[in-house]
This record gives C-alpha cells, sequence and structure tokens, in this order.
C-alpha cells in the first residue's frame, strides 16, 4: 500500500527559525534550536502514548474535515517542558542530546562556541556546565559518537573539532582536523564506529578516524556539485546518505576493492585507508531545489513506490548468499528549500541500490525552507521537521488505501 506523512503535533514558541532538532535516548523528549538565541523541549502530554496509539487513516471527505479540525489542536497535544533563554549570543545552529542517557544536552552557535547543559535530577532548569571555544567565528554543527564519549564540532572557519569528555562537565579538545577548503556544514558519527563524517561548503565529505590518538581523514567522498550541506548514516552503518545544494541525494557505501581511492590527493592528514563510492543517487529532478536534512530510519513497513536508480553494489558486502537476499535498509526522509519533505525507501542486494519515493508532502512548512528532518529513535514511524516558519512539526508515516 502507498505511504503518506499525517501531521500530529505543532509545536509553536520560537520567535525566529528552528534551524534544527534532536530526539533524546527514550524518544519522548525534542530539542529544538532557534534563530531566536534560545532552545526549547518538548514532550508530549500523554509520553509514550501519544505515539503507540494507531489512528485510523482519513480518509473519505467527512475524516478528513475532522481530521482538520483535531490540526487545529495539535499544540496541545505536547508541550514545553523546558527554555534555555539566552542560550548564546547569536543564533544557536545545531542541537543535539547525548546519546546514552539523554542527561547532556550540546548546543552549537553563531557565537563561535558550544555550550554543554544539564539539568539535575529534580532540578528546575538546564544549567551550563562548559563552554567549548576555539572556532574563529560560526559554528555550524556539533554531534556525539554513539558512546557519548566523544564529541564533534565544525565551523565556518572550515576546521573540525573533536573533544573527549572526562565527565563532570570536562572535555578536552584532542584534534583539530583542517583538510576541508571551505565552511564545513555539519558533522555526523557512524552509529557503532568512532568514524566521523564531515560535509562541506567545498563539495566533499570526509570521513576520519583515530589511529594511536591522531586523528586524519581516511576518505574523501567526491560527486556531489554544489554544497554539501548534511548527511546520515543508515541504522547498521553500511550506506552513508549525503544531500546537497545541487538537488541530488547520493548513497556511499564502502568500497572493498579500494579502487575509489586511486588518485585522491595527498594532505598533512591524509592517510587513505578507507574507499568508498557512491552507489546510488537521486537525481535532481526529483527535489526543486536545495535539500538541506536528510535522516535515516530503521524499515517499518513494506516498501511501495517507483524506483529511482539501481547502481552497482558490489561492494555492499562479501557474502554471497547474503547478497542474494533483499534487505531493507529503512527509509530516508528529506527536507528542502521546495517546502517539502520527502520519504524514500532504500533496499539493497546483490543486483544494487533500489531507492524508491514513497511520498512527498508539500508545503509541509507553509511557503519556507525546512531546515531539519529526524527520525524518532525509539518510535521509528515518527518523523520531527523544522523550519524557516519558526514551527516544529511531528508527523506520522502510516500506509494508506487508495
Amino acid at each position: 500500500m502507498p505511504l503518506r506523512l499525517v501531521l500530529a503535533a505543532e509545536l509553536e514558541g520560537h520567535e525566529d527559525r528552528v534551524w534544527q532538532v534532536s530526539w533524546d535516548p527514550t524518544g519522548l523528549r525534542l530539542a529544538s534550536c532557534s534563530g531566536d538565541k534560545s532552545v526549547r523541549i518538548w514532550t508530549p502530554l500523554t509520553q509514550g502514548r501519544f505515539f503507540e496509539s494507531n489512528s485510523t487513516p482519513a480518509d473519505t471527505q467527512a475524516q478528513q474535515n475532522q481530521q482538520r479540525t483535531h490540526d487545529n489542536d495539535m499544540s496541545k497535544t505536547w508541550e514545553c517542558v523546558d527554555t534555555i533563554d539566552a542560550a548564546h549570543k547569536r543564533t544557536v545552529r545545531a542541537v543535539a542530546f547525548e546519546p546514552t542517557r539523554g542527561r547532556a544536552l550540546a548546543t552549537a552557535s553563531f557565537d563561535g562556541t558550544t555550550g554543554i547543559w544539564e539539568k539535575e535530577e529534580g532540578g528546575d532548569t538546564y544549567e551550563c556546565i562548559a563552554t567549548l571555544e576555539g572556532h574563529e567565528n560560526e559554528t555550524k554543527s556539533v554531534s556525539w559518537s554513539s558512546s557519548g564519549q566523544l564529541l564533534a564540532t565544525c565551523g565556518r572557519d572550515r576546521s573540525v573539532w573533536i573533544w573527549e569528555s572526562n565527565g563532570e562537565g570536562d572535555f578536552d579538545c584532542i584534534s583539530v582536523l583542517m583538510e576541508h577548503t571551505n565552511d564545513v556544514k555539519m558533522v555526523a558519527w557512524h552509529p557503532t564506529q568512532d568514524l566521523l563524517a564531515s560535509f562541506s561548503y567545498d563539495d566533499s565529505i570526509r570521513l576520519w578516524r583515530e589511529d594511536d590518538d591522531d586523528w586524519y581523514s581516511a576518505a574523501t567522498l567526491t560527486g556531489h556539485s554544489s554544497t554539501v550541506w548534511a548527511g546520515a548514516f543508515s541504522p547498521d552503518g553500511r550506506l552513508l546518505a549525503s544531500v546537497s545544494d545541487d538537488r541530488t541525494v547520493r548513497l556511499w557505501a564502502a568500497d572493498a576493492s579500494g579502487a575509489a581511492a586511486a588518485g585522491m590527493r595527498d594532505g598533512f592528514y591524509y592517510k587513505p585507508d578507507s574507499a568508498y563510492q557512491c552507489v546510488a543517487t537521486v537525481p535532481d529532478t526529483v527535489h526543486s531545489r536545495a535539500i538541506y536534512s536528510v535522516a535515516w530510519t530503521k524499515p517499518t513497513a513494506s516498501l511501495s513506490g517507483r524506483t529511482m536508480e539501481i547502481a552497482d553494489a558490489s561492494s555492499l558486502g562479501s557474502d554471497e548468499e547474503e547478497n542474494k537476499q533483499h534487505h531493507q535498509e529503512g527509509f530516508l526522509a528529506t527536507g528542502c528549500g521546495d517546502n517539502a519533505l520527502r520519504v524514500f525507501s532504500v533496499t539493497t542486494s546483490n543486483e544494487g541500490v533500489a531507492v524508491v519515493l514513497e511520498c512527498t508532502r508539500n508545503q509541509a512548512h507553509a511557503l519556507t525552507d525546512i531546515n531539519c528532518v529526524q527520525w524518532n529513535p525509539v518510535y521509528p514511524h515518527w518523523l520531527a521537521s523544522a523550519g524557516d516558519d519558526g514551527v516544529v512539526r511531528i508527523w506520522r508515516l502510516e500506509s494508506f488505501s487508495d
């Protein structure tokens, strides 16, 4: 059956565009950050029951009218439980919950700093327990490793910084990486490894690894023809998705043959021991403007739709029998400058990588850019989005009858 995104809640309160949202590891709290210099923490009034309820699709006109009446009260299903006002001196560009317990919250700002915030058990407010300084100007992104021990930041100064948490709000900078030749827009960690991806205005993606306490560029991924705004690893880490100003989505996988490393340039931090190749591309005819965000969730439903591209997937695994089976890699969501949300399914096999457009939600944030999309880590049918309209929206991915 076909799929669609159904609007389930609207979270209003920010006074400027919302740049990013982040779920905590329980899936019950959502943090948002904004050009109004604040961070807000939201939660559904009914906690997990909000996500576990099974709504009947509104297929008839009467049901759709009833749904629209319900939509007018959607803000009443969630509440803002915490606000960090004046969290920074300038725009708060990124926010990220620590992924193991969700007690700490990291914020990155155009003031060049990264804040680490905690709320004591039983406390009333979030307190800043550390301020990480070093970027020369705007800090664009912040990301925790899966263990919560490492934190990465990047900025307009073309650098990527890696910080190590020593507990009790103590962070040490363990590496400053300067291989990008222009702004670094985003950083993202692999879901199980200490492998970091960075996405840049120089049209490239770099992967970073640690070797005997030294971090180095292990691979450079090229193919986008304009700024690479963001990326996301698949839940099992076998694939990496990237989105760009060139209006394409590219999927990358490790190239076991190492052929993709041929011809890559050397650099001060560059020791090519990993090779990646583009295994599928969503063409630039699907999105009509720049794509600013991408998020990946685990498989949740039967797949249907239109295959966009089948590409060589010979590098996706060495087990021939495994490759003969179709493996569902889950759903990709994109947020775009054309005001639309799109959901794609991804399937891999020995025949290639199938990327299928499942549904499109037009004017998801009125007539403004969509800056961020994030799937709930516990309730994988649920998607949060943030836009220039200053609103955070919660969506449910569901199947329906034609």
